[in-house]
């Protein structure tokens, strides 16, 4: 199994999820999301960075294997940043358009 680099990987704060929201399951009552870095060069130490949602308790306990959603690839942080900020937004408004654009990841 393969477990992902937690050494880059820096969460936001936690949002409050809508207890009416279909996507979570038992106990999931709020929304992580975090910016997950992969070496891409290990020579240059590049990296590039995905946002990821995934649904976690009040506490802020996940699974990381259960991801609602993943974004592609940013080179920058800052793009990656600016994604979470908007994809943030769009959780606390429980607008969940951004998964008709990529797929939910199962």
């Amino acid at each position: 199994m393969h477990m992902p680099n937690y050494f880059d990987f820096f969460q936001k704060c936690l949002i409050p999820a809508n207890a009416a929201e279909p996507f979570l399951t038992a106990g999931q009552t709020h929304w992580l999301i975090a910016l997950e870095g992969q070496l891409k060069e290990q020579e240059k130490e590049f990296y590039v960075w995905k946002v990821t949602l995934y649904p976690s308790n009040s506490e802020g306990s996940f699974s990381w294997n259960e991801a609602l959603y993943s974004s592609t690839l940013y080179e920058c942080i800052h793009k990656a940043f600016e994604h979470a900020k908007e994809l943030e937004a769009n959780v606390k408004d429980s607008q969940f358009n951004f998964l008709k654009r990529q797929e939910r990841i199962s």
